[in-house]
């Protein structure tokens, strides 16, 4: 699966930066550079959650940490529930 670099966050391009080593977090949100940065070896539900978590910050830089976990967490466990983050999940279901 080819993974994207850039994505528009608002009406500003931030890049995405996949596999970082990265020590004490899971995900980095520049606002300088625009650029999001990713930890290497994630578990999916992991991986998504922190995506999602780092494109909050992005987009409203001004929300409390806590709101922004908050908010992805939420999303996140929807996204599970939901069958979305399962390997076998296809798009056509019915």
């Amino acid at each position: 699966m080819r993974r994207r670099r850039t994505v528009y966050i608002g009406d500003q391009r931030w890049k995405i930066h996949w596999d970082c080593r990265l020590r004490d977090a899971y995900g980095i949100c520049d606002y300088a550079t625009r650029t999001i940065k990713l930890r290497r070896g994630l578990a999916v539900n992991d991986l998504v959650d922190t995506i999602l978590h780092e494109m909050i910050h992005a987009r409203w830089p001004d929300l409390s940490e806590e709101a922004v976990s908050e908010m992805a967490e939420t999303m996140s466990v929807f996204l599970d529930a939901s069958g979305l983050l399962r390997p076998d999940h296809h798009d056509h279901e019915e």
